[in-house]
């Protein structure tokens, strides 16, 4: 048995119009980790609004200008990305039993369980293997392209392409390998990271297709979004703003700035529970279509 891969594609729309009220629990989701990024760094983001603002309107910017943007970064990403891989692994597990477990439909499938502790160990895993995977490979693109730029030499550059080619083409290749270990997982429940592998055989193609298909259906959100929000921005002032609270407290700023960080959350909240079902239900139709293979 096989699937369509066109069919799988716009899974995450279908899920949304069968359960419309689905859509509006992810964002609550979605709505509670932007409250809590602001709530708890609300003076770092006024940081990196600062940095990227001064990035932006310098024609050349310092090492030191990129350097205090990364730095502002660090430091809410320490308690942010434990906190999205939660979020993430929760929600993920979500859209997979909308499509595999449909008549668990309460509270938008969310559970707090077994079921999404596995998935979050899946992605932890997959996460690890294609980054370390990822990081080694640019590494070596680096040396290459430094030697080549030491010695002159363009063969050093042809071979960094080469190898920046083929490293693109392995991370694609993995990650279309591993795109099935989340349903696999909720829907054997167990964890299936290898057995990922055997159910993607002979269906790279058709699955690399329908990935092609639903990331242009969500730059299409994407798009849709952007006007929703450029709306927004002009009656409460963005984020962006955030740059001219640089060094206040982050009481102080989100004393200051909380019409825009509430507005700017509750419309990034709802774009990303459609973008999550657009992206994340097709794998979950494509794994029903190959279980009984």
């Amino acid at each position: 048995m096989s699937f369509s891969a066109t069919e799988a594609a716009f899974e995450g729309f279908r899920v949304v119009r069968r359960h419309p009220l689905t859509a509006l629990f992810w964002g609550l989701a979605y709505l509670v980790v932007f409250l809590a990024m602001f709530g708890l760094g609300g003076s770092q983001w006024a940081a990196i609004m600062a940095a990227a603002e001064t990035i932006e309107q310098s024609s050349d910017p310092s090492p030191d200008d990129l350097m205090v943007l990364m730095q502002a970064y660090a430091e809410l990403f320490v308690w942010l990305v434990p906190l999205g891989l939660a979020v993430g692994a929760v929600l993920s597990a979500a859209v997979a039993r909308s499509v595999l477990r449909p008549e668990e439909s309460r509270w938008g499938y969310i559970r707090f369980g077994m079921d999404e502790l596995r998935v979050l160990a899946v992605t932890v895993v997959i996460g690890l293997i294609v980054g370390l995977l990822s990081g080694v490979l640019f590494a070596v693109v680096s040396r290459l392209v430094g030697a080549g730029l030491a010695s002159g030499q363009a063969v050093m550059f042809l071979l960094a392409l080469i190898v920046a080619l083929g490293a693109i083409a392995l991370v694609i290749w993995l990650s279309v390998k591993f795109s099935l270990a989340v349903p696999m997982t909720l829907d054997r429940r167990k964890i299936s990271v290898v057995e990922s592998f055997s159910a993607t055989k002979g269906q790279f193609w058709p699955l690399l297709g329908m990935a092609i298909i639903a990331l242009v259906m969500s730059f299409i959100v994407s798009i849709l979004g952007g006007i929703i929000s450029a709306g927004t921005d002009l009656t409460t002032g963005g984020i962006a703003g955030l740059a001219s609270m640089d060094g206040l407290s982050t009481l102080d700023v989100l004393a200051q700035g909380w019409p825009a960080i509430l507005v700017w959350s509750v419309v990034n909240a709802l774009l990303s529970a459609l973008q999550l079902a657009v992206l994340y239900a097709p794998f979950s139709a494509a794994w029903m279509g190959l279980r009984n293979r």
